[in-house]
Parts: C-alpha cells; structure tokens; sequence
C-alpha cells in the first residue's frame, strides 16, 4: 500500500513538471526570438532618436554662428577703419568657440589694445564685440577695467576679477 501510495504521488507530480518544461522551454525559445528583435530594435530607436536631436541642435547651430556672423559683419561695417586683422582674429576665435561641441564653464577672453587716443573707440568696439557674441549664446558680459585696477594690489585685483567672472 505504501509503495502504491508513494507510486502513485510520483506519477502525480511528475506530470506538472513535464507541463512546466514545455513551458519554460516555450519561455526560453520566445525570449531567444525577442532578443534578435531587440538588439536590433534598441540601436535603431537609438540612432533615429539621436539623428533628430542632431538635427535639430545642429540647425540651431548653423543659427546662432550666422546669427554672430551678421552681428560681426555690422560691426566690421562701423569701425572701417580698424585693421582687418583684428576681425579675422576675433571672429576665428569666437567662431570657435560658437563651434565647439562641449559647453564652456570658462569666460571667453579677448585682449585688445590701443594707445591712449584711441581709448573711447576702443572700449566701445571691444563692448560691441562681447556684446554680439554673447547675445549669440544668450550671456551677460562683465567689463573689467585694467586702469583702474594698476594702483592696486596684485593679490587684491585677481581677487576681485575672479569675484566678477564668478
């Protein structure tokens, strides 16, 4: 009887698990269909997603560097007498800058000079240039005035223009 019992119990339970196998095999060979259809799914998702993104930041780009193109070309327009140096110099540098992929934590610094006559036009151009690049990449502009600062401590100056560029 025991033996019958113990048979019998065992016939019982091997039956769910021959179900369960099919079924876990059947599990198995969908997960291996999903896969292929996956690997291929996700990358594609991917590239299509990134080619919009792209697209559409580099159109804006494009914008923004013809934007400050214009805003240079107007300026080369009003100071016509400046050497035209100077225009390719600045706007190569800035351009480079508009270009660059990676965003810029740091100030974009150009150093212009001229002697003492030529102070007004020069602190005028030099606002008008901060000005056309940074409405480009919608900043502000801070102006530092060297003369003002010479009579100072050095240590007290470099620490109130990393105050100011801060």
């Amino acid at each position: 009887r025991s033996k019958s019992r113990y048979q019998s119990s065992t016939g019982k339970q091997s039956q769910p698990l021959a179900k369960n196998d099919s079924e876990s095999q059947n599990g198995f060979h969908k997960m291996w269909t999903l896969l292929p259809v996956l690997l291929i799914c996700v990358p594609l998702i991917y590239i299509l997603w990134s080619g919009i993104q792209g697209g559409t930041s580099s159109r804006r780009d494009a914008e923004i560097l013809q934007e400050f193109r214009a805003r240079m070309e107007k300026l080369k327009n009003t100071y016509q007498s400046q050497d035209p140096r100077l225009w390719r110099k600045a706007r190569v540098s800035l351009e480079k800058r508009l270009n660059s992929s990676h965003v810029h934590l740091e100030p974009a610094i150009l150093l212009l000079t001229a002697g003492q006559e030529a102070e007004k036009a020069l602190r005028c151009l030099s606002n008008e240039i901060a000005n056309a690049f940074a409405s480009s990449q919608n900043a502000t502009t801070i102006s530092i005035d060297g003369v003002d600062k010479a009579v100072l401590d050095s240590d007290l100056v470099k620490l109130e223009v990393d105050t100011e560029l801060s």
